[in-house]
């Protein structure tokens, strides 16, 4: 396994191996390489007597992505994080690289004892599916890559990085106002509603224009003397004759409009322009010409300013291009077909199609040998086989590759990881600690807590001795590279050169870390197995 990987990393420094072209061997592996093995690996090895075990993996894999998240969100509260990764980092400790590098290791350990080789490492490599099964719904679906979308808003990007006691003081103080406020709503909701059809609404002009579709100058007149008195009124004017109460109580009675007026009247103010007026990209910095013109006592006013500039040029006319924007929100129909299509992706639908295809005997006797079915109840190819049997062969070849690309994969995303210049300027304590999380304490979490589910219950028999390994190993990985894919495509300036420094000293201590992981793993099963 280290060999592969050693043999990545001088591929990328000798420049033999680009990104272009580990991007396509990166795409094969995921979408066909990957999936092909999940599928062989689980039709072949899952039974309805073993399919139990999906509950108890499943439990596992969530408590460490909740644990992983917890430890850091405590990171990022006691360290010092760059604004653009403080949400980047809950994500790192929540998702591991739960994909190629765990398949490599089971697929090598159970070759030998205290293994089976001719069960155990398919019966492994299922198992590992299950993890990665909710690794990914948790990721896309559920929308957990919208955290690393967070670190790159510009409001966020601004903020100034407070101490800890100045933080946890200001969000002591939002707590206490939204209570505060709460507690003032509801105070106010239990006084005794007034009803309003009793209250007397006086005439207002602007609700007497609603049933106007054209306002005459005698209109005008005779609802707005004092304004029609004065001339040449300008913005100042017209913002002194709002503020003064004597206007608002002449225009409106002494109380304000009804939502009906003001809306009506906001409505009005507006003239809809066809799509083919005449447009002219000087005349948005040009000042509005007044709709109506009144000549009262020598002099014009303005009332309602609309921009509209017609000069003795050719007038260009622009038609929409795109359609305005839809108000309507998704349905809920809507959003559950879009987390549907987000379980389309390759590993995860290999996985629901595999599930069925294992635990059902007739279909499952179509791909491999059931005892009871095959050649009885479901006959033969004439080849002597089940009749599927040359796609369950296939996914197996197909699979075959995923192993040795992703770790040449793996050796070659560590040669091209940027590590910073100066790691004086970088977080060198939060990279520790994510680096002391990953490795060391979620390791000892997940120990301890397998065992304890293996003693004081019955999730974790001592006869399934790949169910305790594959727990236990998984809990120790590094974070996931599709992380910086993620980010990358998030950030505007393309890169993740954060997120590389997080990885850098990660995957450096894994050959370290992992190889003390999986030995801890074995003796914790030969110590189930006696």
């Amino acid at each position: 396994m280290m060999l592969c990987i050693c043999v990545g990393w001088i591929l990328a420094k000798r420049g033999i191996f680009p990104p272009p072209a580990a991007r396509g061997v990166s795409i094969l592996s995921l979408n066909v390489g990957l999936p092909s093995l999940i599928f062989s690996s689980m039709v072949s090895s899952f039974t309805p007597q073993n399919i139990s075990a999906f509950g108890p993996l499943a439990l596992v894999a969530f408590m460490y992505m909740t644990v992983g998240g917890l430890l850091g969100w405590i990171v990022r509260e006691i360290f010092y994080v760059p604004a653009d990764f403080r949400y980047g980092i809950v994500v790192m400790g929540v998702i591991s690289n739960w994909g190629n590098l765990p398949t490599a290791v089971v697929q090598t350990v159970a070759q030998n004892a205290p293994f089976d080789p001719s069960t155990d490492i398919e019966l492994g490599v299922a198992y590992i599916a299950v993890f990665i099964l909710l690794m990914n719904t948790l990721l896309f679906p559920v929308g957990l890559h919208k955290l690393c979308a967070l670190d790159f808003k510009e409001s966020n990007l601004i903020k100034e990085h407070l101490p800890a006691r100045e933080r946890w003081a200001n969000r002591l103080n939002l707590l206490k106002s939204f209570f505060r406020h709460s507690s003032k709503s509801n105070s106010n909701s239990l006084k005794t509603p007034v009803d309003i059809s009793t209250i007397p609404r006086p005439t207002s002009p602007l609700v007497e224009f609603e049933k106007n579709d054209v306002l005459t100058p005698t209109a005008l007149t005779t609802q707005f003397p004092d304004y029609l008195n004065e001339t040449d009124e300008g913005p100042s004017d017209l913002s002194r004759a709002r503020s003064t109460p004597q206007s608002r109580t002449h225009l409106l009675n002494g109380i304000p409009p009804t939502r009906k007026a003001s809306r009506t009247a906001s409505l009005s103010s507006v003239r809809r322009i066809p799509p083919t007026a005449p447009l002219e990209v000087a005349d948005l910095t040009q000042p509005c010409l007044p709709t109506i013109s009144i000549n009262s006592n020598g002099g014009p006013i303005s009332i309602l300013p609309v921009c509209s500039h017609r000069e003795q040029t050719d007038l260009q006319y622009s038609t929409p291009i795109t359609p305005p924007q839809s108000i309507h929100k998704p349905t809920i129909w809507h959003r559950l077909l879009m987390i549907g299509k987000s379980f389309l992706m390759p590993v995860s639908l290999a996985v629901v199609i595999a599930i069925p295809c294992s635990v059902v005997l007739p279909l499952k006797s179509l791909f491999t040998h059931v005892d009871g079915w095959t050649g009885s109840k479901m006959p033969n190819a004439p080849d002597g086989k089940p009749p599927l049997a040359f796609i369950q062969d296939t996914a197996t070849f197909i699979g075959g590759m995923t192993i040795p690309a992703t770790l040449i994969l793996l050796g070659a995303s560590i040669a091209r990881l940027k590590t910073p210049k100066k790691w004086s300027d970088q977080p060198i304590a939060a990279i520790c600690a994510m680096t002391a999380v990953k490795m060391i304490i979620a390791p000892v979490f997940g120990v301890f807590v397998v065992q304890a589910l293996r003693d004081n219950t019955s999730l974790f028999p001592k006869e399934d001795l790949m169910r305790t390994f594959v727990s236990v190993l998984l809990s120790g990985t590094p974070a996931a590279v599709n992380q910086l894919v993620v980010t990358q495509l998030y950030n505007p300036a393309g890169s993740a050169d954060t997120l590389a420094s997080f990885l850098s000293l990660q995957y450096l201590l894994m050959p370290i870390l992992s190889t003390a992981l999986a030995a801890i793993a074995l003796y914790v099963t030969e110590q189930q197995r006696s």
